[in-house]
């Protein structure tokens, strides 16, 4: 099984090519919580793919290894989407793992197109390129994946990722990705409430409400097409907004 979490679609379309490589099945993990917490997988391969934020694992990512189970004979791998480097990410996954008495056997991480630039940037200039040369990487962590081989040699703490996950500098970087309702472009259609993927958005009275959970995934702001959510204030005007190519909205949908 992929265990992916994805809100613009990098993790996912990396998460799609290894499944087809594999012949596994790819799940993104708020399918597997939005009933409760999931308590056990047993799995012999299980695979991790996520983006990194602020030089670390996603906090549902975490939350969800955290409250499950692995066998720990299973051969896990992982694979860390971003815009540059994984910062500790996963280095912090390693640990997690260990907590649950599991090793993990395989780690790499693919450079892809991040989705932040637009939150803080005007005009923004995608170099899409990026995304062919991410495919091949894939396809060589799937072969490496297939072989059952072993490789920790991108396991390691960076002092970038440890300046970012300072509380000072994690307090910075939650106000300039703070989320909020934009009303008066809010047109009620619900898509954000549906990609969403930790239930932080509602609708009441025909507009958009905006909880206290973020997981900061920017998927809500890079998908609206109306502007009826603003990032740090303001809204992404829709020629500047990034999502992956081959990844729909509706793939997003949490069922």
């Amino acid at each position: 099984m992929i265990l992916y979490f994805t809100g613009t679609g990098n993790s996912l379309s990396v998460a799609r090519q290894l499944a087809a490589a594999t012949g596994d099945t790819a799940v993104h993990i708020a399918d597997l919580t939005k009933h409760g917490t999931c308590t056990l997988i047993r799995d012999r391969v299980i695979g991790f793919v996520f983006p990194v934020y602020f030089g670390d694992i996603p906090w549902p990512v975490q939350e969800f290894i955290r409250n499950t189970k692995f066998a720990p004979s299973a051969y896990i791998y992982a694979v860390a989407t971003c815009g540059s480097t994984p910062g500790n990410a996963l280095y912090n996954l390693q640990q997690l793992l260990a907590w649950h008495r599991c090793r993990l056997a395989y780690a790499d991480s693919v450079s892809m197109i991040a989705n932040s630039t637009s939150t803080w940037k005007k005009g923004v200039s995608y170099d899409y390129r990026r995304l062919d040369a991410a495919k091949d990487h894939v396809a060589a962590i799937a072969h490496a994946v297939m072989e059952r081989r072993e490789s920790l040699r991108h396991v390691k703490r960076s002092l970038a990722g440890s300046i970012m996950g300072l509380g000072v500098v994690r307090q910075v970087g939650s106000r300039r990705f703070t989320i909020t309702a934009n009303p008066d472009a809010c047109v009620g259609c619900g898509l954000c409430v549906h990609i969403c993927p930790v239930g932080n958005l509602t609708l009441k009275d025909g507009k958009v409400v905006v909880s206290d959970h973020c997981a900061m995934c920017m998927a809500c702001v890079q998908w609206c097409p109306h502007g009826g959510i603003f990032v740090h204030g303001h809204a992404i005007a829709r020629e500047d907004q990034y999502h992956h190519p081959e990844v729909n909205a509706e793939d997003l949908y949490r069922r």
